[in-house]
């Protein structure tokens, strides 16, 4: 597990792929226990994860991972990991498109940061409506979410680890609300939010 995280963390996708799945198969010869369970969620979600980064938003592989992790929670009752899993379903579902089953993920992910009172969980869900709202030509709408997520985000939130499901959503944020705007009839906005986007990115370094 520790070793797929780190492999992950240099973006070494494919060697993270190998070690979740030796940390899943090594798990079945052991007894099941609550510990054992818990294990098991975190390799399934980090395998998600590198997946997606190598295989595709869209691939099988991809909801396999995330609908194993989701049985998981269901098996532990309620767990902070349930919004990295449906977060990571949000993002296979969006690319199918299945924009409807996206979009109520999205809505569950925005209920759970405001039970949680979590900024970062926000930024993630306003995320997830945003784009799809974009995706289903809700322009509006997506722009309103769009920009609740650049309002939430912090850069001291790239440690929490649904931060670590591929692109950052800061830049994700501002990438969309440039094209949102842009399609609103906003250039001047939307070329702004195209440089903070950028800059963000430079800024952060990372390949994904």
């Amino acid at each position: 597990q520790r070793a797929g995280q780190q492999a992950s963390d240099r973006s070494a996708n494919v060697e993270a792929i190998i070690h979740c799945t030796t940390g899943i198969e090594l798990l079945k010869c052991l007894p099941e226990t609550p510990e054992h369970t818990q294990q098991a969620l975190t390799l399934y979600i980090d395998l998600g994860a590198a997946l997606l980064m190598t295989k595709g938003h869209a691939a099988p592989e991809v909801e396999q991972a995330y609908t194993q992790a989701y049985a998981l929670c269901q098996r532990m009752g309620e767990t902070p990991e349930l919004a990295p899993v449906l977060f990571g379903l949000w993002r296979f579902y969006v690319m199918q498109p299945q924009l409807h089953t996206a979009r109520a993920l999205g809505d569950t992910l925005l209920g759970l940061a405001q039970q949680a009172q979590d900024p970062a969980l926000a930024v993630i869900a306003h995320y997830a409506l945003g784009f799809t709202g974009f995706c289903l030509g809700a322009l509006p709408t997506a722009r309103q979410h769009l920009e609740d997520g650049i309002a939430r985000y912090t850069p001291d939130q790239r440690r929490t680890p649904v931060f670590r499901m591929g692109q950052d959503p800061g830049v994700a944020c501002r990438t969309y609300a440039a094209r949102a705007l842009w399609l609103l009839g906003y250039p001047d906005q939307a070329l702004a939010r195209v440089h903070e986007a950028r800059a963000l990115a430079h800024e952060l370094s990372h390949p994904f």
